[in-house]
């Protein structure tokens, strides 16, 4: 089934965003280090960047469901126009610094990027409607890293930043033709959230969210150090890389988006830990580019909780449901670049491994405790139960 007319301007939305994003993404800890910042340094950084996008998800999800999705959209999206042109004009560490956390703060769409989604599905299933969504932005970073590789290389890296502004104005005046979604009123005599608060199921995925995401989540940030220091390629290698992570993500979507959010989270774990068994011994760009292929399991693994959070809660829930798993999963990429720097920094190889090791060791968890069957909230004093059909 095809999707809606929203969701298919935000899927060209977020593809134009996509094109700009994967033109820095791969080599923003290498930019990093020409601006005179040591592996500690940099995982340090990252985890600030991530740190301020961590802390908006749930603000922007009750925002959401207050106020309207759309204008939440809206704003991230100019913030984030105003904070790329921010590092591309720096020419200090600093400065620069300070573009990337507020590039980051404005992570904070996510949650309302899934709830509009969410909304604007039809009859689509729910999986299938973010995963293809979110292929739609993955899908502009196909050919965006390799350019940027040779952008980078060939006018150097601060110009890189300079062709994504471009890019990101274009994907806010696509934004900008969305639909607004009506604010969906609480049950009648309920508070709007207390039945979340009491969704046991809800509040236990998460945990098992936390500590699966957090076991990936550490092989990844010093992956573009690893591969140039290491394994010795240069800057347009590694963009061409990031393509290739790239059309995994989209091929994953694309080919596991209608599996139940359970299994499809599991396949993600164990893509990535496959990625991470080649990374450690594997030299050839052939090999390393199957690595990064299948270190899209993260992304498919994240799309695949969000699917499992909305068939837990309610849609005037939604948003900031959305927003809390975001917290979660973003306290994971603040914990992971920090300690993988910490790691990296005494033996570069030790942040994949023990990452593999975590992995090895979450799967059977997550098969024993993530629900089988579709997800319950407490709705007006009645339990709901699905069939996981």
């Amino acid at each position: 089934m095809r999707l809606s007319r929203d969701n298919r301007l935000m899927a060209f939305s977020l593809f134009l965003w996509g094109l700009g994003d994967g033109l820095f993404f791969y080599i923003k800890p290498l930019y990093l280090k020409e601006l005179g910042a040591d592996p500690v340094a940099i995982g340090s950084i990252l985890s600030l960047a991530f740190l301020a996008n961590g802390l908006t998800h749930v603000p922007a999800g009750y925002l959401a469901d207050r106020f309207g999705r759309k204008q939440l959209l809206v704003a991230g999206w100019v913030l984030g126009v105003l904070a790329a042109a921010i590092m591309y004009f720096a020419r200090t560490l600093d400065l620069f610094v300070v573009g990337l956390v507020g590039y980051m703060f404005t992570g904070f769409v996510i949650a309302p990027i899934n709830a509009y989604a969410s909304e604007a599905r039809g009859e689509q299933s729910l999986q299938r409607a973010l995963t293809l969504v979110s292929a739609g932005f993955w899908g502009g970073t196909v050919l965006s890293p390799a350019l940027g590789g040779w952008i980078g290389k060939t006018f150097g890296l601060r110009t890189v930043f300079g062709v994504a502004v471009v890019a990101f104005v274009a994907s806010t005046f696509a934004l900008l033709l969305l639909k607004p979604q009506p604010v969906t009123p609480p049950t009648t005599g309920e508070s709007r959230y207390r039945p979340l608060f009491r969704n046991r199921r809800f509040l236990g995925f998460l945990g098992l969210v936390f500590v699966a995401l957090a076991a990936m989540q550490l092989g990844i940030p010093f992956l573009p150090n690893f591969v140039a220091e290491v394994r010795g390629l240069d800057v347009s290698r590694i963009g061409l890389l990031g393509t290739v992570n790239s059309l995994g993500v989209v091929a994953l979507n694309l080919t596991f988006g209608q599996r139940l959010p359970r299994r499809g989270f599991m396949i993600g774990q164990a893509l990535l830990a496959l990625s991470l068994l080649l990374i450690l011994s594997t030299t050839g760009l052939g090999w390393l580019g199957l690595a990064y292929f299948f270190q899209a399991g993260w992304n498919l693994s994240r799309s695949m909780a969000a699917a499992q959070v909305g068939r837990v809660v309610e849609k005037q829930e939604l948003g900031l449901a959305y927003g809390i798993l975001e917290t979660v999963t973003a306290t994971t990429t603040i914990l992971a670049p920090l300690t993988a720097g910490f790691l990296y920094a005494r033996s570069p190889a030790l942040p994949f491994q023990i990452s593999l090791g975590l992995i090895a060791a979450t799967l059977p968890v997550v098969w024993w405790l993530a629900p089988r069957r579709d997800a319950h909230s407490v709705a007006s004093g009645e339990l709901r139960v699905a069939s996981d059909g």
